[in-house]
C-alpha cells in the first residue's frame, strides 16, 4: 500500500469519491461485496455515520487498505512470478484434495465402526 498522508482523519462519502476517483455505484458495490464476504463496514472499510450528519463518513486509511487488499490486482512483471503464482495455486489445490480424501476416508471408517457396534 502507498504511504499517503491524508489531510483529514475522515472524509464524507462525496469527498471520498473524489479523493479515490470512484463513482457512487462502484462504492455501493464495494460495500455490498464487503458485507457478502462477511466483513464489517466500519472495521474493514472505515464506513460510519455521525449523528446529525446525513452523509456517510469514511476513514481513508482503512478504506485504502481494503481497496488495495480486495480490488487492486498487481500485474506480474516477469514470467517466473507468474509461474510461481501458478505453482502455489496448484499446490494449494492438491493439498485441499489430499485433505479432503483423508477426511473422507476417516468419515467412512467411523461410519463402518459405528455400524459394527450397532
Amino acid at each position: 500500500m502507498f504511504n499517503f498522508n491524508y489531510i483529514k482523519p475522515y472524509y464524507s462519502e462525496d469527498e471520498l469519491l473524489e479523493l479515490f476517483s470512484l463513482t457512487k455505484s462502484s462504492l455501493q458495490r464495494m460495500r455490498e461485496e464487503c458485507l457478502k464476504s462477511g466483513g464489517d463496514l466500519f472495521i474493514d472499510m472505515g464506513y460510519f455515520h455521525i449523528k446529525g450528519i446525513k452523509t456517510a463518513m469514511y476513514e481513508p486509511k482503512k478504506f485504502s487498505a481494503w481497496l488495495f487488499e480486495n480490488r487492486v490486482i498487481p500485474e506480474n512483471k516477469y514470467d517466473y512470478e507468474f509461474n510461481e503464482t501458478s505453482k502455489v495455486k496448484e499446490g494449494l489445490l492438491k493439498l485441499a484434495d489430499t485433505k479432503y480424501a483423508e477426511l473422507s476416508n476417516t468419515v467412512t471408517q467411523l461410519k463402518q465402526q459405528q455400524q459394527r457396534k450397532n
